[in-house]
């Protein structure tokens, strides 16, 4: 399955960085996924739990707030809060 580049980033700099098989984030919109090859989209974050999905595991992150953008091979978002484990 293909991956796709996420980098998360905060007032700090980059946070995390990876290359999931997708990325669900709350936007004010509902849920959005974004995986390799999707249509472009962005978003405003809603308080809520990021899903981080990996070959092998997923992982989840509590974000308070942020701005999403996913392209065809990455996804972007810029938060000023932290990232914690949820």
């Amino acid at each position: 399955m293909k991956t796709i580049n996420l980098k998360i980033f905060s007032q700090k700099g980059i946070i995390l960085e990876s290359q999931p098989v997708s990325v669900t984030a709350k936007t004010q919109l509902g849920y959005r996924v974004a995986q390799y090859g999707i249509t472009p989209f962005c978003g405003i974050i809603a308080p809520s739990v990021l899903y981080v999905l990996n070959e092998k595991e997923e992982l989840k992150f509590r974000i308070t707030d942020g701005v999403i953008y996913a392209s065809k091979s990455e996804v972007l978002i810029f938060t000023q809060g932290e990232l914690l484990p949820a």
